[in-house]
């Protein structure tokens, strides 16, 4: 099962290949952290994630300065590109940079989808995971097992044969008077 980085990059990835005009995306905290990126080798990820979210602050407080609303996005165009960021939820900035042969109207469209995906696969990580409530299971009920009464002698009693008894294994056997034997 894949973690949060690995479908926070996937959706990156996938941002990049859905127009050849994107170069480089990421997705940065708004403390100014990497979370995941689809940047070019060799990229400064630290100094690209600093320099994201200062722009994203600085375009929130320059907003509110001029009262033009809540921030959207922040673009820069350069001779050869842009770079625009966005916010993906209120846990950080999705930035793209792209090739200056691109379609803003369709850039922005591509980065609004992508900026929804994220926040739900954050929103769906930072959900706490409920487990079912099983009811306990109770074991059947057997009516308890009675045993026989059986007598028996008090702890203290002493158990006594009569002497005739007793000797009477230890003498040989003779045949009773008058009985067939003695003839």
């Amino acid at each position: 099962m894949p973690g949060l980085k690995d479908e926070l990059n996937s959706a990156l990835v996938r941002l990049n290949q859905s127009a050849p005009e994107i170069k480089a995306s990421a997705f940065i905290s708004l403390d100014g952290l990497m979370l995941a990126s689809a940047l070019p080798e060799g990229s400064n990820e630290d100094a690209i994630a600093a320099m994201s979210a200062t722009v994203l602050g600085l375009g929130e407080r320059t907003t509110r300065e001029f009262a033009v609303g809540e921030l959207q996005q922040v673009y820069f165009k350069g001779k050869d590109g842009f770079i625009v960021l966005q916010a993906a939820g209120e846990d950080g900035v999705l930035v793209i940079v792209t090739d200056s042969s691109a379609k803003l109207g369709i850039i922005f469209l591509l980065l609004s989808r992508t900026a929804n995906e994220i926040q739900a696969i954050v929103q769906k990580a930072l959900t706490p995971v409920t487990l079912p409530v099983t009811q306990p299971v109770t074991p059947p009920v057997t009516p308890p097992v009675t045993q026989p009464i059986t007598q028996s002698a008090p702890p203290n009693a002493t158990h006594t044969t009569p002497a005739s008894s007793a000797n009477s294994s230890l003498q040989p056997k003779t045949p009773p008077p008058n009985s067939a034997w003695s003839r």
